[in-house]
């Protein structure tokens, strides 16, 4: 356990709540409280990690590709609307295996698998693709 940052003989049972120094009774809480606290300058944020791009997923070598492939506005209105699509997503097990899939490192591959072999998962997909035709 740590001293006490007042006195410095006993140790430290207490923290100051702005600045975090220990004390070991209200004697020495009321001498610390005395003076103005320092408080610690508060740890930079931790980067979060960039997500991977699988080296499987093709690159797109124009913007007039890319676009064809993107879903429109319309398109992105028609599924935050679809009832059904909302009423699949409820499914547990359904958000699980969307989850693994996009933590996948080749999340292409992972949707492939998930739509041969999970029922449920082709489900939403063709309620997905249906949706946005």
């Amino acid at each position: 356990m740590a001293q006490c940052t007042v006195c410095h003989d006993a140790a430290s049972k207490y923290k100051c709540p702005k600045c975090l120094a220990g004390y070991c009774s209200v004697k020495c809480f009321k001498i610390h409280k005395s003076e103005p606290c320092a408080v610690p300058a508060p740890e930079p944020p931790k980067p979060t990690p960039k997500p991977q791009v699988s080296a499987n997923i093709p690159e797109i070598d124009n913007e007039e590709e890319e676009e064809k492939h993107r879903l429109k506005l319309a398109d992105l209105q028609k599924l935050s609307s679809s009832i059904h699509l909302k009423e699949q997503l409820q499914n547990p097990n359904l958000r699980t295996l969307i989850a693994a899939a996009l933590s996948d490192p080749d999340p292409v591959a992972a949707i492939r698998s998930l739509r041969q072999q999970q029922p449920e998962f082709e489900a939403l997909a063709q309620e997905l693709i249906s949706t946005t035709q």
